[in-house]
């Protein structure tokens, strides 16, 4: 595309899903955009839109914001079901953690290359990529550029978290490339790809060093995320005065009522991973009650070590534990069948649209840019196709949760840039993200080998 000259679109016939409020729902709308932005939602665009604007027949499709990854650690794609026969954390960090040691930038690169790739082709227009395997500034920069190649929204959280026991220059580098990543990509940048942190986890570092690492991402203006994991952590920043919304808080199982309440209070909210989660053995409750304190979740895939990259499942899970959690303490009180109390909110299949799109938006620092389908904003656009079996009765919102996989995804536009289309997509070649997937797994195994580690096998198909 010629870089002068703005990119016309026009996407016409589809149900869309603003997830705005005044908006609302449009059963038969179309949806202009001009550029990078969505200039216009309505019912018929036809007289708005310019002679030179390619259409887009969205007749029997939905049209959602694209979906956002919140919590994705994209260098772990070519470990692809490695940790999926329901391993401890110690398990993890053993069999499949350990193996970053042995990645190269150049295995950091193909690795986030391939599960940009698949985001992409299942809809997931933007991801926070948790990145905790940065072990050399060459590995962020093979990172940053496997995004910029892809063409993913990317929040690229810089890994703090060095070698258990690594010396004080260890951290100081980390420092040092980060102030020079942000000149580089965040003020140098189009906007598409940024840079953010990935907090040191707590229990492996200090409140010390976490606190130097929040105090040069507030001086750059940086978006941060933290492993969560043991309890009390976001008490202790909240204790500090270090807990604002700019920290999105991953996990968070064990947090109490208390802690969310603080997150509520300025504006912050959690990203769960529901799949890992409740495969690992995590409290559930979690989510009801951070969705009812205004604790706002968001939604992960986490590790591909276990699950698919796939958020419509991680959306149907997350709406199946929470309506679980709440019969669960219905029955509890004697209520059964289900009457739920006047003072409990039921959740519906489109909070967990809400999740994926609104909630992660703004976990991206980007909430009055993307995760809504109206004027002014980014135009990320998602088209599930409802064919050849129909879209079902009720919220459409509910077709998506509860019906959608990733193979109905028909389109994907970032950014005004149409990136699938017709169920293809249009510039990236799937075959070359499992090559990568290989070329990783045979480099970093091998070497792992020639290490004495625990290999994995590679099975009979290469």
């Amino acid at each position: 595309t010629n870089p002068t000259t703005e990119r016309r679109l026009l996407i016409k016939g589809a149900t869309v899903l603003t997830m705005d409020p005044e908006y609302g729902d449009l059963t038969t709308g179309d949806i202009l955009i001009s550029g990078d932005r969505i200039t216009a939602v309505g019912a018929d665009l036809t007289d708005q839109a310019p002679a030179d604007a390619e259409v887009i027949d969205a007749r029997g499709m939905i049209a959602i914001p694209g979906l956002i990854d919140t919590h994705m650690h994209a260098w772990q794609t070519p470990l692809k079901g490695l940790y999926a026969e329901g391993w401890t954390l110690d398990d993890y960090l053993s069999k499949a953690f350990y193996l970053r040691e042995h990645f190269t930038p150049d295995d950091i690169h193909d690795a986030t290359f391939s599960g940009s790739v698949q985001m992409l082709d299942a809809g997931v227009t933007g991801v926070l990529d948790f990145c905790h395997n940065v072990m050399s500034p060459e590995a962020a920069d093979a990172g940053l550029r496997a995004h910029r190649i892809t063409g993913q929204r990317a929040l690229f959280a810089f890994g703090m978290l060095g070698s258990f026991g690594a010396p004080p220059e260890d951290h100081a580098w980390r420092l040092d490339h980060v102030r020079r990543l942000h000149e580089e990509v965040n003020l140098g940048g189009d906007g598409l790809l940024r840079v953010g942190l990935a907090l040191g986890s707590m229990e492996y570092g200090s409140l010390e060093r976490v606190t130097k690492e929040i105090g040069l991402a507030r001086e750059l203006g940086m978006r941060m995320s933290i492993h969560q994991n043991p309890p009390g952590q976001i008490q202790a920043l909240h204790e500090a005065g270090l807990l604002d919304s700019d920290i999105v808080p991953a996990h968070a199982n064990a947090a109490s009522d208390g802690e969310l309440a603080a997150l509520a209070a300025c504006g912050g909210g959690i990203s769960f991973t529901p799949e890992g989660e409740f495969g690992g053995g995590g409290a559930m409750d979690i989510l009801n009650r951070a969705h009812r304190m205004g604790a706002r979740p968001s939604l992960g895939i986490d590790t591909h070590t276990r699950v698919s990259i796939d958020l419509f499942a991680a959306m149907r899970l997350t709406y199946l534990l929470m309506r679980n959690v709440d019969a669960e303490t219905e029955r509890r009180a004697g209520r059964w069948p289900l009457t739920y109390s006047p003072d409990v909110p039921l959740v519906r299949p489109r909070h967990m649209l809400e999740f994926a799109t609104v909630n992660a938006a703004t976990h991206l620092g980007l909430g009055d840019e993307l995760g809504r389908l109206t004027p002014g904003r980014l135009a990320d656009v998602v088209l599930v196709n409802t064919e050849p079996y129909g879209v079902a009765l009720g919220d459409p919102a509910a077709h998506i949760v509860l019906q959608t996989t990733p193979r109905d995804v028909d389109t994907v536009i970032v950014g005004g840039r149409v990136r699938k289309r017709d169920g293809v997509l249009t510039d990236l070649d799937p075959t070359a993200a499992g090559a990568a997937t290989r070329q990783v797994r045979e480099r970093v195994f091998a070497d792992a080998a020639a290490h004495g580690g625990p290999v994995p096998d590679l099975g009979p198909i290469r």
